[in-house]
């Protein structure tokens, strides 16, 4: 009796050796993965908040542009309003290049006698904001990299989640010698093998990434 059961012992040890050392290494390698997506995180969400930070200076100093155009053109208007011809001229020498232009147009419009002018330069298509295209360039920049670490940190748990199973397949890969009865080790050697083979299914489409 003990001649026939040998081969099949010695069978399901070299089958279990196999399963576990398959297990080692995707575990060995969802770890890495997921340490490496841990850490492409943490670059994206730094590259996030840079471009975060430019886009609040930039709004900033937009602002600063747009409040010392709006007092300019006030004072300006009320120097024309007092036929004050010098210190309207003062003023309008003084505008910047875009709200020159933009109040030139403005003026076009016979905006002091048509109901139907616009009301002040700042509505006007003519009035470009300095920074707006950087504004939102820095704004889509920031978004576009929070969203790419969202990712990275949802590829990174999902490694770890498979770090998770593999771990505990290796647990009843590594008990299934304590159990006496030949049929529920094979039984358990064959459950491992489905849950590796169904967690590796999963691990081959996850995305890899080397930097």
């Amino acid at each position: 009796m003990s001649y026939q059961t040998k081969p099949i012992d010695h069978r399901f040890e070299t089958l279990t050796a196999i399963l576990l050392g398959m297990i080692i290494v995707a575990t060995a390698w969802s770890a890495y993965q997921s340490t490496l997506w841990g850490g492409i995180q943490t670059f994206l969400l730094r590259d996030s908040t840079s471009a975060g930070r430019q886009y609040s200076m930039l709004v900033v100093q937009q602002g600063q542009y747009v409040s010392m155009d709006a007092l300019m053109f006030m004072q300006y208007v009320n120097a024309l309003h007092n036929n004050d011809t010098n210190l309207s001229e003062f003023y309008y020498e003084r505008f910047r290049p875009e709200l020159k232009t933009t109040v030139e147009s403005w003026l076009e419009t016979n905006p002091f006698e048509n109901p139907d002018a616009p009301p002040h330069p700042f509505v006007m298509p003519e009035y470009k904001r300095q920074y707006a295209e950087e504004i939102k360039q820095f704004a889509d920049l920031s978004e576009s990299k929070l969203e790419e670490a969202q990712q990275a940190n949802h590829n990174s748990d999902n490694y770890v989640m498979l770090t998770v199973i593999y771990a505990s397949v290796l647990f009843i890969g590594a008990v299934m010698d304590k159990f006496s009865s030949r049929k529920l080790r094979m039984i358990v050697l064959i459950i491992g093998f489905a849950i590796f083979s169904v967690t590796t299914a999963t691990l081959l489409t996850m995305p890899i990434t080397i930097e």
